[in-house]
């Protein structure tokens, strides 16, 4: 299998801006360009008001239906499928052009927008759509307008719309200490995020936060119904499939590469938590 494309999202805007809002029609001809497996340095926000499509996200094919929601987060492996006859609007953006006004740990209070949703997808109420919609045709407008203050329009915008997607993806976060729990887990995610090739224990990123791992254990299970255990495997094992299914990489490089001390170590780990070797894996999803 050919390696994995790597998209910049310069290179979905056609500029050197790190955002872009297009119309399902106006975004065709990049589609037609990612129906194969690629890899994104920029978050998606997928908008589908009619009609039906499919995409593939980290192995998991996803229906596109009417009224729908799809938010992919960085690094995530996609692949559009059936695409010509959805309606509604595509926005990409990178982390960096929302950090510019707003602190990093704001953009990680958006759970939706981390790895830990497997399936960031939603449908909603007409009403609901159409009030995400007037956002996205407002940010359509600025963005084709070109308008003085162009960027800091669109991050406002952009603000917005994240909260009242946060709003549908997590309705039940009103209580403040579930809040507090909710930023400590958004900070171990993004933790894990970049250190999971070289910490695999609880502890190790217990002590980066100065909280005990019996604690940190204790919020994720609370917030997650996943141990703090668990979400670290969970980014190792979704990162080991990637490189087995969309890499030229052997069992022995994907082992080196996530920090484990040999092959046969990563191997048990693997079968431990999936049921199939590594090459049994590969074997299974390349025949299925």
């Amino acid at each position: 299998m050919c390696e994995i494309k790597n998209i910049s999202c310069n290179e979905v805007a056609q500029n050197e801006s790190r955002f872009a809002i297009y119309t399902t029609a106006d975004f065709l001809k990049f589609m037609q360009k990612l129906n194969v497996p690629h890899r994104h340095n920029y978050y998606m926000i997928l908008l589908n008001e009619k009609n039906q499509g499919s995409q593939l996200i980290d192995f998991v094919e996803c229906d596109i239906e009417p009224l729908s929601i799809t938010c992919l987060h960085t690094g995530q492996i996609h692949q559009w499928l059936d695409y010509s006859k959805i309606e509604g609007f595509v926005l990409v953006f990178e982390s960096d052009f929302f950090a510019l006004r707003y602190q990093n740990y704001q953009l990680s209070e958006f759970s939706f927008l981390t790895y830990r949703h497997k399936q960031p997808y939603i449908k909603v109420s007409e009403e609901n759509f159409n009030h995400i919609k007037s956002i996205a045709l407002w940010m359509l407008k600025e963005f084709n307008g070109k308008q003085n203050n162009l960027e800091k329009c669109l991050r406002s915008l952009l603000n917005i719309m994240l909260i009242d997607l946060n709003r549908l993806f997590e309705p039940n976060t009103k209580n403040a200490e579930f809040s507090q729990s909710l930023q400590l887990i958004h900070h171990f995610e993004e933790l894990i995020d970049k250190y999971y090739k070289e910490k695999h224990f609880v502890k190790d990123y217990a002590s980066l936060m100065h909280v005990r791992p019996n604690y940190l254990n204790a919020v994720c299970n609370e917030v997650t119904n996943s141990s703090a255990g668990d979400l670290i495997r969970n980014r190792i094992l979704i990162e080991a499939k990637r490189l087995l299914i969309h890499e030229k990489k052997t069992a022995s490089e994907i082992a080196y590469e996530l920090g484990f001390v040999d092959n046969s170590y990563f191997g048990r780990f693997f079968k431990k938590y999936e049921n199939y070797t590594p090459d049994g894996f590969k074997k299974k999803y390349l025949k299925n």
